[in-house]
Order: C-alpha cells, then sequence, then structure tokens
C-alpha cells in the first residue's frame, strides 16, 4: 500500500511540475542566452521579423525571472532595432508602443555600472525615434540627441555604437541644423572600424547595419562606386544577407 501511495504521490508531482513549466515558459522557447543574440542576428539576416519579436518576447520573459544587466542591453538593443523597423515600415503605433516600453527598460539600465555611455546613446536614439514620431520637437529632441551622443564618445572612445549614433544624426539631420551626409560617413566608417576590431556577438546585425548605413552615405553623395564596395563588404562578412544581396545592392548595380 505504501509502494502504490508512492507512487501516485510521484505521478501528481510530475504532473504538477509539467503543469508548472507549460504555464510559466512559453510553449516554443526560441532562445537562452547566447542564441538569444544568435536568433536576432539570423532574423536580422533573413529578413524574418516575426523572429525577431518571438525572441525579444522570451527575453524580456528571462529578465523578468533572472534579472540581469547583459542582459537587459540585449533587450534594448532588440528594441532599438525593432522600432526603428517598425518606424521605417510605417507602422508607427507599434514602434510607439514598443518606445514607451523600451524607455522604461532604459531606466532600469540607466542606474547600472558600467553602461554609461550606452544608456546615453539608447537615449539619443529614442529622442530621435520621437522627432520620427512627433517632427515638432525636433528642435529640442535634437539638440539633447547630439549632447547625449557627444557625452557618449566622451566617456567610451572605443565604444563603435557612438560613432553610429553620430552618423545617424548627420545623415538625417538637415543641413541647417547641422547635418551632413557627408561628414557622416567619416563616423560611420570609425563605427565599422571599431566593430572589425573587436565584433561582439550581440553587435554583428548592428555592424551590418551601419554597413548598409554608410552604402546609403555614400550613395547620397554621389559616390555609387564606394556605396557597392561597402555592401559588397556586407556580403563578404555574411553572404546570406538577404536585404543587401535580393534588393539593395542589386538596385546600386543597375545604377550606371
Amino acid at each position: 500500500m505504501e509502494r502504490t501511495l508512492y507512487r501516485r504521490l510521484s505521478t501528481v508531482t510530475l504532473l504538477l511540475l509539467l503543469f508548472w513549466q507549460t504555464q510559466a515558459w512559453p510553449q516554443e522557447r526560441p532562445c537562452v542566452g547566447l542564441t538569444c543574440q544568435n536568433l536576432i542576428y539570423r532574423s536580422y539576416v533573413e529578413d524574418r521579423m516575426s523572429l525577431w519579436e518571438s525572441t525579444l518576447e522570451t527575453m524580456e520573459f528571462e529578465y523578468s525571472l533572472r534579472p540581469d544587466d547583459a542582459l537587459l542591453y540585449d533587450i534594448l538593443l532588440s528594441q532599438y532595432g525593432l522600432i526603428g523597423y517598425y518606424l521605417g515600415s510605417d507602422r508607427k503605433t507599434e514602434g510607439r508602443s514598443l518606445l514607451n516600453k523600451a524607455e522604461k527598460y532604459l531606466e532600469i539600465l540607466e542606474n547600472a555600472p558600467g553602461y554609461d555611455a550606452a544608456s546615453r546613446l539608447f537615449r539619443a536614439a529614442f529622442y530621435a525615434y520621437h522627432m520620427a514620431i512627433r517632427p515638432w520637437r525636433s528642435v529640442q529632441l535634437g539638440i539633447a540627441s547630439e549632447r547625449l551622443i557627444n557625452e557618449a564618445i566622451e566617456l567610451r572612445t572605443d565604444y563603435p555604437r557612438g560613432y553610429l549614433e553620430k552618423g545617424n544624426m548627420l545623415y538625417f539631420a538637415p543641413a541647417i541644423f547641422g547635418g551632413s551626409k557627408k561628414r557622416s560617413i567619416e563616423y560611420y566608417s570609425q563605427a565599422v572600424s571599431l566593430f572589425e576590431q573587436n565584433i561582439q556577438n550581440n553587435h554583428r546585425w548592428l555592424y551590418l547595419s551601419t554597413l548598409v548605413s554608410l552604402a546609403n552615405a555614400h550613395e547620397g553623395t554621389g559616390d555609387i562606386t564606394a556605396a557597392k564596395a561597402t555592401l559588397e563588404k556586407a556580403l563578404e562578412f555574411e553572404p546570406g544577407f538577404k536585404w543587401v544581396k535580393e534588393e539593395l545592392l542589386p538596385e546600386l548595380q543597375s545604377k550606371k
């Protein structure tokens, strides 16, 4: 009788454990740890934004269970990329919603040791996103964004994201407010160089994105040859980069 009772209790315990696992974890856990970074990279390379979204959800869930500053940085980096995608795809409602969520995560990172430059750059980029959503605030937010970018570069001269955001600011700002596609090339190039000196796993997609931005800047200044070479460099790093392989480079090659 004791053996029968033990078996029944074991069965009940097993069922409870299985029930807890199915409730506590998503039905399909797309990633754990470094695998999340790899999936974000594959999402970008293969243009599978639904995978990016589901991976980000899992990262947020992991953080809710085990808060960690490095994971928080990866979450914000992924949110930063996804917001840019939403706004660039004219999905402003989704972009605004995710931006509001990301700013709450950023408030936590701003108090984490060792992330002073990173936090400033996220804040600067989020200001830029607000400018895209609310253009009438561009002057005020643009000044604040530039100040944060310059502070971040002073704090971390070896951090490629500082030069990337400086390049973005110069590329997108109107000339009357100091914008210059020619000058943006200098900063994008510096970001590329720093990425290549020590490419981090979670920055691989951002490295490719920076190459695309650099190619756009070259094209914007009329240097089609340099633009093509930059996109070809991106394909050397990642031959399966769908956006470049199937759209951007063929479009450039069709130009005389």
